[in-house]
């Protein structure tokens, strides 16, 4: 089956294409496996890349969130202290009456409860400065300060008015470190102010706690390998824990818009942050992205060394494979080269060959053999049939021997005056002439009615009129083709088997019509009809019906049929075979008379 053009140049492989089959097997290998195969196992690697990376991330996140909580508490315990000064009844006792105790005792049970809270297990993680300022002009502090305590400065001081003003809201706040350098070096200091009352809700006093925010920043980072960052809102630098930085001297650059807590990465580093709505402020926690993430690092290096290493494996097998599937097609390709160059005597070795390369060894091994035997067969065949051809050339000679002694005869007839004779080698000559033109398989039906008239002329010699042909033709089929001579021997048959024994006038009728594709010949007699098989005689279908039988199956291949009727007064013999039409070629006939003068007899 041959496929359409566009087809054709649609399975027509581009120029870049390999040429040779090993080319090709390998290109498929890498094409449809190897690169489907590395594509893949690199898109599963990369999501539990991420999927590891993520999980690190979150892992360090949890612990931002942690240490943010930590923050939280340690200020509600601080605030806690505050209610515990407030419901001392020591405490509340000396602020609201100084008068009943002297100055040393005062100050005395005021620093009892001051280092009683500072020797707390609840704020022991960072320390805290209370200030408490009474309305009777006396000020107490559990730090040393910057100067030296005085009422009137005090009650000056922005956080006074604070507790004073706020006295019922909970609200800290930024302020300069009001200690001396050995108590704490941290630029600011974490404050909430507030008024103490009494039982009956009337203020007796004024507060001020500060938490050391630098330094608690510094204790809860203090074992850890990693750089944690306090910034402000700005990404101002305001404590490192591996420098144990307390100046604003830097800013963190490439700094996102945070949300409340997550992660990025920038530069080399993953940044894992977690804001203090609280404080205002952010704690920044920076890790190397080669530490943090050294496992998963490690992970996708074994990762890619165990592919490059399978890929150059498979690469190797796939040429392996296809240089042993190509290499006996190659061996087998040179082989029919040579098998027209030594007549078909060649051999592949079957030694060495597996499953279906052996196979395929053994089945060109076959082929070979079978060939060269067919060629000598062939050879053979074609001497006999020399042999054959010079038979027939030889049998020629007497037929046309034949042919020209019945012209001599005819022409002796005819000047002895004898027409009948003359007549009667006239038909005969046209059944010789029709029987030696040997190249001439098919002719058409008027053709050999011709032949058949020229038969029964001279049979009319011999019975004395006494039986009669019709000719039944239907239009247009007078130049269908028939095999040669097909007819006759049907007519013959009928006035020797059939009209012999008929005691009255024989009737012989030949038909010819169409049916669909095929063409209907019929011959009619009313004869003496088909009689049963005698011991010493024969049916009446002679040679010649199964000679006609012989050829039309051996010209038309199973698409012609004979078949013999048997009537009740004679025998209707019918043969079909393929509508074949060939109507000889006729030239116009012209009727305008030609434009030349001398083309039309003119001068």
């Amino acid at each position: 089956m041959r496929l359409p053009p566009r087809r054709q140049a649609w399975l027509k492989l581009p120029d870049w294409a390999p040429k040779t089959l090993k080319n090709r097997l390998f290109l498929a290998f890498v094409l449809l496996i190897l690169i489907p195969h590395a594509g893949l196992n690199l898109y599963n690697f990369n999501r539990v890349e991420g999927a590891l990376r993520k999980q690190t991330a979150d892992q360090n996140l949890d612990q931002m969130i942690a240490m943010n909580k930590s923050l939280e508490d340690y200020l509600n315990v601080v605030y806690k202290t505050v209610i515990l000064l407030e419901q001392d009844a020591a405490v509340a006792a000396v602020l609201q009456n100084p008068g009943q105790y002297d100055s040393l005792q005062r100050v005395y049970l005021i620093d009892t409860k001051f280092k009683s809270i500072m020797n707390s297990l609840f704020i022991s993680l960072s320390p805290a400065y209370y200030t408490i300022a009474d309305f009777a002009g006396h000020v107490y502090a559990s730090y040393q300060p910057y100067e030296s305590l005085s009422y009137e400065r005090t009650v000056k001081e922005a956080w006074y008015a604070k507790a004073m003003r706020q006295p019922a809201v909970y609200e800290w706040s930024w302020e300069d470190n009001y200690t001396s350098r050995d108590v704490s070096r941290s630029p600011q200091l974490l404050s909430y102010a507030a008024a103490l009352k009494s039982a009956s809700n009337t203020p007796f006093a004024a507060l001020r706690v500060s938490v050391d925010i630098y330094e608690w920043f510094r204790i809860a980072t203090e074992f850890s390998q990693e750089t944690y960052l306090l910034l402000d809102q700005g990404g101002t630098v305001l404590a490192d824990n591996k420098t144990g930085r307390r100046l604003q001297t830097d800013v963190l650059r490439d700094l996102p818009d945070l949300k409340e807590q997550g992660y990025y990465v920038s530069g080399s580093y993953l940044h894992i942050y977690s804001k203090l709505p609280r404080l205002d402020k952010v704690i920044v926690k920076q890790v190397p992205l080669n530490v943090i993430y050294a496992e998963v690092d490690k992970l996708k290096q074994s990762f890619f060394t165990v592919s490059v290493s399978l890929t150059l494996a498979f690469i190797t097998i796939t040429l392996l494979i296809s240089s042993a599937i190509t290499k006996p097609l190659h061996q087998l390709q040179r082989r029919m080269a040579d098998a027209v160059d030594r007549r078909f005597r060649v051999k592949l070795p079957e030694a060495n060959r597996r499953g279906e390369v052996l196979e395929l060894t053994r089945a060109f091994n076959r082929m070979m053999e079978d060939m060269e035997e067919l060629v000598q067969r062939l050879k053979v065949e074609e001497r006999k049939k020399e042999a054959v051809r010079f038979q027939v050339l030889l049998s020629q000679t007497n037929p046309h021997f034949l042919l020209n002694t019945l012209n001599t005869v005819k022409w002796l007839a005819l000047v002895e005056q004898q027409t009948d004779i003359a007549d009667i080698c006239v038909s005969l000559g046209k059944l010789l002439e029709a029987g030696l033109n040997s190249e001439l398989e098919l002719i058409h039906v008027q053709d050999e009615l011709q032949l058949v008239k020229s038969y029964v002329h001279i049979q009319s010699f011999r019975y004395k009129q006494l039986f009669e042909m019709r000719y039944e033709t239907e239009p247009g089929l007078e130049y269908a083709l028939i095999p040669k001579l097909s007819l006759q021997p049907l007519v013959e048959n009928s006035i020797q088997h059939g009209l012999m024994e008929l005691d009255g006038e024989g009737l012989i009728t030949i038909r010819a019509y169409a049916r669909g594709g095929s063409l209907i010949l019929e011959v009619e007699d009313n004869g003496a009809g088909i009689k049963p098989r005698e011991k010493t005689g024969r049916t009446r279908p002679g040679i010649g019906i199964s000679n006609l039988r012989e050829r039309l199956e051996l010209l038309f291949k199973g698409r012609s049929a004979l078949d013999i009727v048997p009537l009740a007064q004679g025998t209707l013999i019918r043969f079909s075979l393929p509508l074949l039409l060939s109507k000889p070629y006729e030239a116009p006939v012209r009727t305008s008379q030609p434009d030349d003068p001398a083309l039309a007899g003119g001068e």
